[in-house]
């Protein structure tokens, strides 16, 4: 099976617990990551790639008009009802390819995808399909997570992130694998330095970080420039 296959399978399969368990396994953190990653887009037009169940489109919808897209139904179809009960009327939800954007070139103001991007079979092809619908000026962000740099930190965090959060998760979603494959995934990502010349190579300049709580994530904003490679 391709990564591609396995991943939209994996999300439909934990879609249903997906965002109690963000929320228990971040220890609600992961509320404040998104607002901190939402706030360095500019308002406007905004894609928000590899929504999931549309939080941080929710969360951009309150300065912009967003366009929720994800390649797994069962994902769209939860944000879809959130979206609704909340009588949010500034997103639409569509059903696109991080690799394949359907959108033409120069579309957004700006786009974002928050611990999809190393979900993608080809993380450079996905930064360049991002890069290549937004306005040239305007801003693309990514919220990942990342490896701590503390040692102390580092090695109590490890030991909660590779042996409980996998029981945890397998526990609540009675689906063992997708909490195997989260630690495996974060610990094959680039480093924040190897990510940021990808983000370049991909027609994105004047790219900073930022590490939020202890570097268990990391927000990377950059602005579209030079043409894709």
């Amino acid at each position: 099976m391709q990564k591609k296959e396995y991943i939209q399978k994996m999300f439909a399969g934990i879609s249903h617990r997906y965002d109690l368990l963000n929320h228990l396994l971040s220890l609600g953190r992961d509320r404040y990551w998104r607002r901190f990653a939402v706030a360095k887009l500019p308002s406007g037009q905004i894609l928000d790639v590899c929504s999931g169940t549309g939080d941080v489109a929710i969360e951009a919808s309150k300065k912009s008009q967003v366009i929720a897209s994800d390649f797994c139904d069962e994902m769209l179809k939860l944000c879809a009802l959130k979206i609704k009960k909340q009588n949010i009327g500034s997103i639409y939800c569509v059903r696109n390819d991080a690799e394949a954007l359907s959108f033409k070139e120069e579309t957004f103001d700006g786009a974002i995808v928050a611990f999809g991007i190393r979900n993608v079979a080809d993380i450079k092809k996905a930064l360049s399909e991002m890069s290549r619908v937004v306005k040239k000026g305007g801003k693309v962000v990514i919220l990942e997570f990342s490896r701590p740099e503390n040692k102390v930190f580092k090695s109590v965090y490890y030991f909660y992130f590779q042996r409980i959060l996998p029981l945890i998760g397998a526990f609540i979603s009675k689906k063992k694998g997708a909490y195997n494959y989260l630690p495996s995934s974060v610990m094959a990502f680039p480093e924040r330095n190897e990510f940021v010349e990808l983000m370049k190579s991909s027609g994105m300049k004047d790219i900073e970080y930022y590490n939020l709580t202890f570097g268990i994530v990391t927000v990377y904003a950059g602005v579209k420039g030079i043409a894709n490679n």
